[in-house]
């Protein structure tokens, strides 16, 4: 278990590759590695394994309970015996408990160890490109020997050990952003933190310097005036009086919903205590709820506050294309487009509530070149304002053809398939990835979802489409062009060089699939009636990594101000 969750954090951070358990077992020659009072001694232990499985750093992790439940991690690198650690107590109960306390402990330590991290990544992109170097002078001085079968033969080895090596030199690259990438993460959320305790700090000064006389009242949440989608609200507050507080009462739409001697409000046990803290949840009805607070001291003083929240029952700032082709006349045909994209339709409007006027579904023969640029560049862009949101869906073919202007860096240029698509002249015939940028940054909307069930064959040169059942991914240069600006939100089906499968038994392509499963509640991993976006990525990740046995891994791309809501839980 320790295991799994050391993989699941160093995985979505992106900052490193865990090296699988079945070498660490070869390397130790056993599985039961003790835990008890771990030392340097268990250190030590863990750098030769380290060594011995060719890793840069180790983890060790310790959790116990005497004298009090804790929670210690160390990090080292094998080079250096350099260590950083950080010991967590989490609360007690529940072994779930542990989750948090193990989180909060690895943001410690990459905070800590991030200039090493990145420290260790340099020194070995110059170990590589000083072996890029030395490659290339040993081709040189081999291509100056007279012609013969075995100078071919070292040209073709040195060739593939220096594409090898700038291989690595790239990944080493891209670990260095991810690095960058997860310090700055870390920093805006220790901010964040700072930034919270300091209002929590002003909160209770502010209550214990005021005027005792009737008790006082401060609200945290929800805010007045609050608009909301979610199911319910969770108020929370606290109540403070010198003289002792007599009774706290929650009342929704005039009716009672708790008392300090009931859950959600902590329980008077002492008789007028000085302070009473709430947290309590509220379900909410459709439409204008007024939650009132009052509170009464033991001289009868009272304070009232009444705050309005509204539910949201309709999402009308919501504009969605949802596209999806299996029968093209000139391209191999797909088995489960048109269902996926059917599916999806219906969670829009069944699920999720979005106006039926609001979505545009383009299936088989309506997905023309002409309709797809018309609702895609034109509709979207006439009727989704800045604050609106807007969902683009797309399950249908790719292709590739050789572009040496491709700005991706691999000399393709990826295009999405509309029905009446022609292999011979993609350029005429198809939208290329660099349109779907154009016409994103043409729609005015700061929160765009796009989500991409396609396929396109990664093949140099390629002009063919994905084998028949499979559909195959974007590739991660474009994504990340096409996800920049302000709220560009893209999840993908597979990573590079992945297929993404389409399942007889399913009927369906496995992320759609998934995907859908998970809009209808199963993601809703917080449980409060909304799915944001990385709550579904989430979901969809790990379900679908499972059933395809790590061969399928969906991406996420971009950032967006704040939680961005993919679906309502029904």
């Amino acid at each position: 278990m320790v295991y799994d969750s050391v993989q699941k954090i160093f995985s979505e951070s992106g900052i490193g590759e865990v090296v699988p358990l079945e070498d660490v077992k070869t390397a130790v020659g056993r599985t039961d590695i003790p835990a008890d009072n771990l030392s340097k001694d268990m250190w030590k232990l863990a750098v030769q394994i380290g060594k011995a499985v060719h890793a840069e750093y180790t983890t060790v992790v310790e959790r116990g309970f005497y004298p009090k439940p804790y929670f210690k991690i160390v990090l080292i690198n094998v080079g250096s015996n350099k260590a950083f650690w950080a010991i967590e107590h989490p609360p007690a109960g529940h072994r779930s408990a542990f989750e948090p306390v193990m989180n909060a402990s690895y943001t410690k330590i990459f905070q800590e160890a991030h200039s090493d991290l990145l420290a260790t990544a340099t020194q070995k992109g110059m170990l590589i490109s000083k072996d890029i170097a030395e490659t290339k002078k040993e081709l040189e001085m081999i291509q100056d020997r007279p012609t013969s079968q075995q100078k071919t033969s070292l040209i073709i080895e040195k060739n593939e050990e220096l594409s090898k090596l700038n291989k690595s030199l790239v990944e080493l690259e891209r670990l260095k952003k991810s690095l960058e990438a997860e310090k700055m993460k870390l920093d805006q959320l220790s901010k964040e933190l700072a930034e919270q305790k300091q209002r929590e700090q002003e909160l209770l000064n502010q209550i214990s310097e005021a005027k005792k006389l009737a008790p006082v009242l401060a609200i945290a949440s929800p805010m007045p005036d609050e608009k909301t989608e979610s199911k319910f609200v969770t108020l929370k507050g606290v109540v403070e009086d010198d003289k002792g507080i007599d009774k706290v009462e929650v009342h929704l739409n005039d009716k009672l919903v708790s008392s300090a001697l009931q859950r959600g409000i902590a329980p008077l046990e002492n008789r007028n205590p000085a302070r009473v803290y709430i947290n309590q949840r509220i379900d909410l009805n459709d439409g204008v709820n007024h939650i009132r607070i009052s509170a009464v001291d033991h001289e009868g003083l009272s304070t009232e506050r009444i705050i309005h929240v509204q539910k949201i029952t309709k999402r009308r700032n919501v504009w969605a294309v949802v596209i999806g082709i299996n029968s093209y006349p000139n391209v191999p045909a797909l088995k489960y487009a048109v269902n996926d994209a059917k599916a999806f339709y219906q969670i829009l409007i069944n699920v999720n509530r979005v106006p039926e006027e609001n979505v545009t579904l383009l299936l088989e023969s309506d997905a023309t070149l002409a309709n797809l640029r018309s609702t895609l560049g034109t509709i979207l862009k006439q009727k989704a304002d800045k604050k609106d949101t807007v969902i683009i869906y797309f399950a249908g073919h790719g292709a590739t053809e050789r572009d040496a202007m491709s700005p991706d860096g691999d000399g393709l240029e990826k295009y999405i398939l509309p029905y009446n698509a022609d292999l011979d002249d993609l350029y005429a015939s198809a939208i290329p990835m660099r349109e779907i940028a154009h016409i994103f940054n043409r729609i005015q909307s700061d929160r765009l979802i796009f989500i991409a069930d396609a396929c396109y064959s990664g093949a140099s040169g390629g002009r063919t489409v994905g084998a028949p059942g499979f559909r195959a991914n974007i590739s991660d240069e474009f994504l990340e062009r096409i996800s920049q600006g302000k709220g560009r939100i893209i999840l993908t089906a597979s990573d590079t060089n992945e297929v993404s499968v389409e399942d007889d038994k399913l009927q369906h392509g496995v992320f759609t699939y998934f995907l859908i499963e998970g809009l209808r509640g199963s993601a809703d991993l917080d449980q409060d009636g909304l799915i944001h976006v990385d709550e579904a990525y989430r979901y969809v990740s790990t379900k679908v990594k499972q059933v395809t046995g790590q061969r399928q891994h969906p991406l996420k791309k971009g950032t967006v101000a704040g939680n961005l809501v993919l679906g309502i839980a029904p």
